[in-house]
């Protein structure tokens, strides 16, 4: 009998419009986060820690900086080959696809099913884990994929408790019986099923599954021939129209069969070097509020996600390899440096500072994220907002001191307040 393996599918082709205009030249996975990470980069780390070591990236909108970056960081180390690979596979047009455009999650599997045939053969007895490359956590798959197989289920779905406010109408919610199995689930609800005895916290689902390989791809091929409908189409006949995505449409459909479906509490997790604090941190990077909050947890102190953690390292590209460099009076407190930035007597506060980034005499940086090459100069403020890259900010300039200015400029103001300044943007 051949031995079993944990195959690994990372959808990475989301467009991210909450994140804009941080996502208008690139996929929402490929944003800078922490300084010197890209969002894919967790969960690519987790399944390679994991044990999960084939490994197949779905790509669709703007995929060039993701490609590149898992070009020039993963390829070195994991190749396209082999017994543990990672391999992009880009939409495409095809005799059954002829736009070159994924209809929804399930459908990008489907039509990705030759090129991850071609590289692993055929399935039998496999757990293929599908994963999202939009969150922020530390997990070992290996965990779930254990709690999948010990209940012979047909799919298996990690979740967290969210408050009912954050996740109505963000998140899919999970109502499950005492031993875990799935008895109802809804698509990101108004008004969300709230867990026993608590009113105001419901289970939703991370987009994380742990499927039978088998049972994967019967679903999928089932979704495929049923006609291409929107969500009212579904809700009205699902048994003939189909939006092609995983919770819409194939987890309903799972559920209408009576397949085993059980959900994976993500709290019971926890990997080496984890302290009782940090386990159950997941984070949805679902716009620029949430981003923007996410970051500045990383730079605190004692952050619910441990960077450091020796044993869990967050693997990625870096971009540069000069050291970071204080001149004279220049410094930094509770803040992330990443490689190759000067900071020249200038002073950054609760900040995240991306590669190559220089921040001139006198310039004073508080609350803010700098996506990186570009430059802050003399005597500039930034305060409570996002640069993105390739920016460079005028002798005394400000960015986030007068909302009025900053909305005449054509920045974005995030609901929270936060400046967002584009890509390349060019001060006049």
């Amino acid at each position: 009998m051949a031995k079993t393996q944990d195959i690994g599918i990372v959808l990475g082709g989301g467009k991210g419009n909450r994140l804009f205009p941080l996502t208008e030249e690139r996929a929402k996975p490929s944003v800078t986060i922490g300084g010197s990470y890209r969002i894919i980069d967790f969960v690519l780390s987790n399944m390679i820690h994991s044990g999960v070591e084939k490994i197949f990236i779905l790509t669709q909108y703007e995929s060039d900086s993701l490609y590149d970056h898992i070009r020039y960081g993963w390829y070195p180390k994991f190749g396209i080959g082999g017994d543990e690979f990672i391999k992009v596979i880009p939409a495409q047009q095809t005799q059954h696809n002829e736009s070159a455009r994924y209809k929804g999650t399930a459908d990008a599997v489907i039509q990705s099913k030759r090129q991850i045939f071609r590289s692993i053969g055929s399935l039998k007895e496999d757990v293929i884990n599908i994963f999202g490359a939009d969150n922020v956590y530390l997990m070992d798959i290996s965990q779930m994929n254990e709690f999948h197989r010990r209940n012979n289920a047909d799919l298996t779905i990690s979740a967290i408790p969210v408050e009912r406010e954050l996740a109505a109408g963000n998140f899919g919610v999970l109502e499950v019986d005492d031993k875990g199995r799935l008895k109802s689930f809804q698509e990101k609800p108004k008004n969300p099923i709230p867990i026993p005895g608590n009113d105001k916290i419901c289970l939703v689902s991370m987009g994380n599954y742990a499927f039978n390989s088998q049972v994967l791809f019967d679903e999928l091929k089932k979704d495929s021939e049923k006609k291409d409908g929107d969500r009212e189409d579904v809700e009205a006949d699902p048994e003939h129209f189909s939006t092609h995505d995983f919770g819409f449409d194939i987890i309903p459909q799972m559920l209408r069969e009576g397949k085993r479906i059980f959900v994976y509490n993500f709290q019971d997790n926890k990997i080496r070097g984890m302290s009782e604090e940090e386990r159950g941190f997941w984070r949805d990077i679902g716009s620029l509020d949430q981003y923007y909050l996410t970051n500045m947890e990383l730079r605190q102190a004692f952050p619910l996600l441990n960077l450091y953690n020796e044993h869990w390292p967050v693997l990625t590209y870096t971009e540069s390899i000069q050291p970071a460099k204080f001149v004279g009076s220049g410094c930094a407190t509770e803040s992330l440096i990443a490689n190759g930035v000067i900071v020249s007597n200038s002073s950054v506060e609760r900040s995240v500072i991306s590669y190559k980034t220089k921040i001139d005499d006198g310039a004073v940086i508080k609350d803010s994220i700098l996506l990186g090459r570009g430059s802050i100069g003399k005597g500039a403020q930034i305060n409570r907002a996002i640069i993105d890259k390739d920016v460079f900010v005028p002798d005394g300039e400000t960015v986030g001191l007068d909302l009025e200015k900053d909305k005449a400029r054509g920045f974005t103001i995030s609901p929270g307040g936060i400046v967002v300044v584009p890509k390349g943007y060019v001060f006049s």
